[in-house]
């Protein structure tokens, strides 16, 4: 029997034989699906090719139409992807060395004349950082030393659920002026961020310290204090920004006992790397005599590099 084959409208194709037909409809059976009746509209009929055998060289016209080439499409010219650079790590160094002299003020004591060498180098991440800094001021003034001072400082700083900050500082200084041989303090606290921006942040909240001395008199001892802090940084433009801290640090029960404390920073940028430094401080301790002077001032200016 002479093979057929059927394409319906949707476009599938039934391979069999025609059992009859009128004027509307096929009667077809088929391999797949047994006899069917298919209706004329939309619907082919014609000789199914033996296997392997070649396309009629001359195909009826509804397989002509069906089968004629479209308009040729332009091959795509495989687009290379654009490399995505590599995000930047959330870690950064930050390393810098100053240089420079001092204005001090300590007590009877005046120096125009102290060199200053300050080095710090602290690790940020998005959410801490921490920092270990050191510092040292000299000087002499008509063969006469009047400024002897060494500071180091190991600073750590944790953002918690994005306004609370909690804190701790670790400090060792010696000053050879206020007859201090070793002094040590342990200060721990958690700040409130008042303020957040993109350029300027302030914080404040309350901690504790613990404090050890050791004077040139040989005496020591231990002080435990309160202490309230705030922070404070401003990016004023690209290339300047300022930094201050600030401390009351008190005895409970003995008022009379406190210190105060203040640090400022204008740093400007002369460049990627190299940087103009104003620095002030400030220091109140109300314990000691006064005849050694109760206040400390110093104004700093200093070149800086970072890197």
């Amino acid at each position: 029997m002479l093979l057929q084959k059927l394409e319906l409208p949707d476009g599938e194709v039934l391979i069999g034989s025609l059992v009859s037909q009128d004027d509307t409809a096929y009667v077809f059976f088929s391999e797949s699906l047994g006899e069917v009746r298919v209706k004329k509209e939309g619907a082919h009929l014609g000789p199914a090719a033996p296997a392997g055998a070649e396309i009629a060289e001359h195909p009826p016209a509804w397989a002509q139409a069906r089968s004629a080439p479209s308009a040729p499409v332009a091959a795509k010219t495989p687009v290379a992807a654009k490399a995505v650079p590599a995000a930047p790590s959330p870690v950064k160094w930050k390393r810098a060395f100053e240089a420079g002299y001092s204005y001090q003020a300590n007590g009877n004591q005046v120096s125009v004349t102290s060199t200053y060498v300050r080095t710090e180098i602290v690790r940020e991440s998005p959410a801490s950082s921490i920092g270990v800094m050191g510092r040292f001021v000299f000087g002499e003034q008509n063969s006469q030393r009047n400024a002897d001072k060494l500071d180091t400082d190991l600073k750590f700083n944790f953002d918690y659920a994005n306004r609370i900050v909690l804190r701790n500082d670790f400090s060792y200084s010696y000053d050879r002026l206020q007859e201090l041989r070793n002094e040590f303090e342990e200060n721990a606290g958690v700040n409130l961020i008042l303020f957040k921006r993109p350029h300027f942040r302030y914080s404040v909240g309350p901690g504790v310290a613990l404090q050890y001395a050791e004077t040139t008199g040989n005496t020591s001892g231990y002080k435990v204090l309160g202490d309230v802090s705030q922070e404070f940084s401003w990016q004023i433009s690209d290339r300047v920004t300022l930094n201050n801290t600030a401390s009351y640090l008190y005895q409970p029960g003995v008022w009379a006992d406190y210190r105060l404390r203040a640090n400022s920073a204008l740093i400007g940028k002369i460049s990627d790397h190299a940087t103009l430094n104003l620095r002030y401080e400030y220091e109140f301790e109300a314990v000691r005599p006064v005849a050694n002077g109760r206040s400390d001032n110093r104004v700093f200016t200093t070149l800086g590099y970072t890197f």
